[in-house]
């Protein structure tokens, strides 16, 4: 496990981290961001993406959590998840801080135990801190809020009277002004913390201390000199309204601040959009930004019933809500959409930021569905294409050995004895041919929808080849072989394979000019047995072979026993290579 602070140093943790994670067998590389409580520590706009996507691009996972005491939450962390090796940078903080109080990577070692925590210096260390932005999910809010005012008060009643008291022994050093201006001080301190209210109730008060201290006669209200009734007055206008301008631009600078936080969010939302993660991720990203325990997308189903029904289209996190009123924080998105999650409550505007994210997460849901809609779409535009040219394919095949037939009849009507069985063989074998194409169409209808049934098992391919001799006829032209005593049995379901040399036999047949038989090769591969069949036609004109309906119900049965069926056109020459695994053992061995 590398964690991260988000500075400039995290690319050399991770990269070590990730060193360490490839020599160590069976491991994995975590990288883990703790989100301090008081805001989340970005050097940079976008550092912490950056580095997430170099996590993610060297194999490991990025993961954030929520924890005031940082060494604490690395190590919860590294027990949750069974790290035996954690990498930290070299302290960023410098000597006088480091003796004050021990560094991160010091407690985290003192704490460790079995776990080994690694040290990785960088050109960093002992520089200055990152700033810190409120992070969406943070509950506190700069000069506002209970907590603030109370604290801003205590703090004042706390601080005007011991700075009274230095200044009372200061008195004949520094003078009524010199007092006041220091008064001041602590009141846009007060101002800082609690804002505008605060601040005018440490004016007063400062005025009044200033005033029964610091003027003469001491330890009275009253005034001797008209000059510091003036001077008082004045002090108490003036520290309140710059109490007051100080408060108000804090706050602003907060809002700024926090406004810079909530579109980097969004915007490392969007950019995971972009780079097409799923929604799991986009989820987990949102849980970890608002310091959730699990988020879930659900959707409601379109009948309108009394209850309605729901179902988790993605979730992440321990044990997910699968319904909006299980939840602890719910959003809709639309009024078939809502985000739900579980986890501490959201201040209004850590809530619409949340509203954003899952308009967001809509989004890419309907754009997920329309993408997978179109490409079902595409899928089945292209097996009607398909459809419809194996049928004009097959119209046209059909057609020949009709008319073939049709002729042979005609001529066996007006013929003699001699001629009437020729005829009569012509006939036989283009009506043989229609059906053998009929029988191809309803082989390959059956084969797309699944419906063939296999029994692979060591065949031998004299056995197939005779089968499929037998099958072309007595009658037909040679086929010149080439194939060895010795081969291995193939795995394939064997009247499956006696159909596709059938197929393959007819159409070299069919395709190769007289006097020139087909050839059909074999030849035993490493692990393989390839069956070659060629004939001297080539591509037709204006088509290709590979295109007829027996060369493709041919591939098709041949990739369903785990085979391959490969046509090469090689000048004049047509070839095609039937390709099925070779069983492990040799005829005539047990």
């Amino acid at each position: 496990m590398v964690a991260l602070t988000g500075g400039p140093e995290d690319e050399t943790l991770i990269r070590r981290a990730a060193r360490i994670t490839a020599r160590t067998p069976g491991s994995e590389l975590l990288a883990l961001h703790v989100v301090p409580g008081d805001g989340l520590v970005q050097p940079h706009p976008g550092e912490l993406a950056a580095q997430r996507a170099l996590v993610e691009s060297l194999g490991g996972s990025y993961h954030q959590t929520l924890g005031e005491d940082v060494p604490e939450a690395l190590l919860r962390f590294a027990e949750d998840e069974n790290v035996t090796q954690i990498v930290l940078g070299a302290s960023r903080r410098g000597r006088l801080s480091r003796l004050l109080r021990a560094g991160v990577g010091q407690r985290t070692i003192h704490r460790s135990g079995p776990i080994d925590v690694h040290i990785v210096t960088h050109e960093q260390a002992a520089g200055a801190t990152a700033q810190r932005l409120p992070r969406p999910g943070h509950r506190g809010t700069a000069g506002s809020g209970p907590v603030r005012l109370w604290s801003a008060l205590a703090g004042a009643a706390v601080l005007l009277p011991v700075l009274t008291l230095v200044l009372t022994a200061l008195r004949g050093r520094l003078g009524l002004a010199g007092a006041l201006l220091v008064l001041m001080l602590a009141v846009v301190l007060t101002a800082l913390v609690g804002g505008p209210g605060p601040a005018l109730a440490a004016a007063v008060a400062a005025g009044l201390l200033a005033d029964y201290y610091l003027t003469a006669p001491s330890h009275s209200l009253k005034v001797e000199r008209p000059v510091d009734i003036v001077a008082l007055a004045v002090f108490v206008v003036a520290a309140w309204l710059v109490g007051a301008a100080s408060g108000a631009a804090a706050r602003h600078t907060h809002r700024a601040l926090r406004a810079t936080s909530e579109a980097r969010a969004l915007t490392r939302l969007a950019s995971a959009m972009t780079r097409g993660q799923d929604l799991p991720a986009l989820l987990e990203q949102v849980r970890e930004t608002f310091s959730l325990t699990a988020v879930s997308l659900l959707e409601r189903t379109a009948d309108h019933t009394a209850e309605p029904r729901w179902y988790v289209v993605a979730s992440t996190g321990e044990r997910p809500p699968e319904r909006p009123y299980d939840s602890d924080v719910e959003t809709p998105i639309d009024n078939r959409l809502t985000l739900a999650a579980r986890g501490p409550a959201l201040s209004s505007d850590d809530q619409r930021i949340l509203t954003a994210c899952a308009t967001q997460i809509g989004i890419a849901h309907t754009h997920g569905r329309l993408a997978r809609h179109a490409a079902e779409t595409d899928t089945l535009a292209a097996a009607e294409h398909t459809r419809s040219s194996l049928l004009l394919t097959a119209g046209h095949d059909l057609l020949t050995p009709l008319r073939t037939a049709e002729d042979a009849l005609a001529r066996l009507a007006d013929a003699d004895s001699y001629r009437a069985a020729g005829a009569l063989a012509a006939a036989r074998a283009s009506v043989r041919r229609a059906t053998q194409l009929v029988a191809d169409l309803n082989d390959f209808g059956r084969l797309r929808a699944g419906a063939v049934d296999l029994c692979l098992r060591p065949v031998a391919l004299d056995e197939a080849l005779t089968a499929a001799l037998d099958d072309l006829g007595a009658g037909s032209r040679a086929i010149a072989l080439h194939v060895p005593e010795q081969l291995p049995y193939v795995i394939a379901d064997a009247a499956l394979l006696t159909r596709v040399l059938t197929a393959l036999g007819a159409d070299a047949l069919r395709h190769s000019p007289p006097g020139a038989p087909p050839a059909l090769t074999a030849e035993a591969l490493p692990g393989h047995l390839a069956v070659r069949i060629t004939d001297g036609t080539g591509s037709p004109p204006g088509g290709t072979r590979a295109d007829t309906l027996p060369l493709r119900l041919s591939r098709d049965l041949a990739e369903a026993m785990g085979g391959t069926l490969t046509p090469v056109t090689d000048g004049a020459a047509f070839s095609v290579t039937l390709t099925l695994p070779a069983s492990a053992h040799c005829p005539g061995e047990p």
